[in-house]
C-alpha cells in the first residue's frame, strides 16, 4: 500500500510539473526571474508552515546545515536557474534538457547512496549523451529565444542542482517527515533568493500583474510548489531515487505539448535528440524495484 502512494504521489508531481513550463513562461512576461521565484516559494512556505507545525516544525529548523543545503540545492539553485534559463531559450528546450536528470540522478546515486553501477546504467549515458548533443547542436535553429545557449546552460545547472536535491531528500527520509522537510528547505530557499530578488527589483523594478498573472503565480506557489514538493518527498520515503526520479521522464513531455500552444515549433532534430534522451532514462530504469518500507524507517 506504501509503494502504492509513491507511485500516485509522483504520477500527481509529474502532472503538475509538467504543466509549469508554459505557465513559468507566461509569466516571465510579467515579473523578473528572481522575483518569480522568490514569490512563488513565499506563497508555498505560508501554505506549508502551520501544516508543517503539526508533525514538529519550527521555524529555527530552516537554519539547520541539512535544511539550507537542502532548501539551497531544491529552490533556490533549481527554480532561480530554471527561470533564469527560461528568459533565454524555449519552452521545448528547457523540457528536454531536463530531460536528463534521471540520469544525472543515478549517477550521483552510484557515487553517494553506494548504488550499484548496472551496464544499463552506463549504455543509458551514452543514449543521453548522444540526445543531448543533437538538442544543442540545434540550438542554432531556435526562434523563441534571445539567447539559447546561455538559456541551455542554465537550464542544465538547474538540472545538476535538482538531481543534488534528490539525492539529499532520499538520505533524510528516514530521519525527517515528508511536510517537516518540504517546510524547512522551501523557508531556507526563501532566505536564499530574498537578497538576489531584492538587487534585481532594484535593477528591473517590481512586477505588475495583471488578472491572469495572479492566478499563474498562485498555481506555481500553491500546486506546483508547495503541493508537488511534499508529494516529491513523501514519495521518497517508501521509493529509490533512481525509481523516483524516472517518473520525471512524463514532464518533458507534456513541456514539450504545451510549447506548441505557445506557437513553438521545435526542428526535428531537436526532438530527435529529445526522444533519443529519454529513451536512454527509460532504459536505465529498467529492472530497478522499489525501495522496502523498512529501508526508509516509516
Amino acid at each position: 500500500m506504501t509503494t502504492r502512494r509513491g507511485y500516485a504521489a509522483l504520477i500527481l508531481t509529474t502532472v503538475i510539473w509538467g504543466s509549469t513550463f508554459i505557465v513559468t513562461k507566461l509569466l516571465l512576461e510579467q515579473v523578473a526571474p528572481l522575483q518569480l521565484t522568490l514569490l512563488r516559494f513565499v506563497i508555498a512556505f505560508i501554505v506549508l508552515a502551520p501544516l508543517a507545525a503539526r508533525q514538529g516544525f519550527h521555524f529555527k529548523d530552516i537554519f539547520k546545515p541539512v535544511f539550507l543545503l537542502f532548501g539551497l540545492t531544491g529552490t533556490t539553485l533549481y527554480f532561480a536557474f530554471q527561470n533564469l534559463g527560461m528568459n533565454y531559450t524555449s519552452v521545448t528546450s528547457t523540457s528536454l534538457i531536463l530531460a536528463i536528470v534521471p540520469v544525472l540522478t543515478s549517477i550521483f546515486a552510484v557515487i553517494f547512496l553506494k548504488e550499484k553501477l548496472t551496464r544499463q546504467l552506463i549504455a543509458s549515458i551514452g543514449l543521453v549523451t548522444v540526445g543531448m548533443v543533437l538538442v544543442a547542436l540545434s540550438s542554432g535553429q531556435e526562434e523563441q529565444g534571445s539567447n539559447p545557449l546561455l538559456g541551455n546552460l542554465l537550464i542544465f545547472a538547474s538540472g545538476l542542482a535538482w538531481a543534488v536535491y534528490t539525492i539529499q531528500g532520499r538520505k533524510m527520509s528516514g530521519d525527517y517527515p515528508a511536510l517537516v522537510m518540504t517546510a524547512a528547505s522551501t523557508g531556507a530557499g526563501v532566505l536564499f533568493l530574498l537578497p538576489f530578488a531584492g538587487w534585481e527589483a532594484a535593477v528591473v523594478g517590481l512586477p505588475h500583474f495583471n488578472a491572469a498573472g495572479v492566478a499563474e503565480i498562485v498555481y506555481l506557489g500553491l500546486a506546483a510548489s508547495a503541493l508537488t514538493m511534499f508529494l516529491w518527498n513523501y514519495a521518497l520515503h517508501y521509493l529509490p531515487a533512481s525509481i523516483a526520479i524516472t517518473f520525471v521522464n512524463l514532464t518533458p513531455v507534456i513541456g514539450v505539448a504545451s510549447g506548441y500552444i505557445l506557437g513553438e515549433n521545435p526542428p526535428l532534430l531537436k526532438l530527435a535528440g529529445g526522444a533519443l534522451a529519454i529513451a536512454g532514462v527509460f532504459f536505465s530504469s529498467r529492472g530497478a524495484k522499489p525501495a522496502a518500507a523498512e529501508e526508509t524507517g516509516k
